[in-house]
């Protein structure tokens, strides 16, 4: 709806979310504790969900509407007692995850439900630069891939 913009931390490692009307940060999201360069950030056609993709081959997904499906770090407990952790601590991990290989760059989307998809499923596809599409179905305890094709064979330079 375009009242929500999502950006990435230098390090790659925080995604946060800010109100375009107010122009505050509304949120912080944990992508890893890694350095990574994101290749896609997106959110889901109602705003419900956020996805990252990175080139450490990661795909993460965060809950936005029910920030209760989005994992916490186990040092939460230790966040109000020092400084240290705070940052850390407090931060929102996402409720799913998958891999691709990371020398596959990809760009994701968020698919419709279909018909044979249960209420609590939702669907979200890869698309890599190899000319694969990964389609992965994700619910709050679980993310199984649903599909997977190669549209099109890359050439190497010896076939031009």
């Amino acid at each position: 709806s375009g009242t929500l913009v999502a950006t990435a931390s230098a390090r790659g490692t925080l995604v946060r979310i800010h109100d375009t009307t107010t122009r505050q940060k509304i949120r912080e999201l944990r992508r890893g504790s890694d350095q990574a360069i994101l290749y896609c950030i997106n959110f889901s056609h109602g705003g419900e969900f956020l996805s990252t993709c990175s080139d450490k081959g990661t795909v993460h997904i965060f809950a936005l509407r029910d920030a209760s499906l989005n994992r916490r770090s186990m040092m939460s407990p230790l966040a109000g007692m020092t400084g240290l952790f705070v940052n850390y601590g407090e931060s929102e991990w996402g409720m799913a995850q998958f891999t691709i290989p990371p020398e596959l760059r990809a760009q994701l989307a968020f698919a419709l439900p279909d018909a044979k998809q249960n209420s609590a499923t939702s669907s979200i596809v890869a698309l890599s630069y190899d000319g694969s599409y990964h389609r992965y179905l994700f619910t709050a305890d679980k993310c199984n891939r649903e599909h997977y094709r190669v549209f099109v064979d890359v050439l190497s330079h010896e076939d031009f």
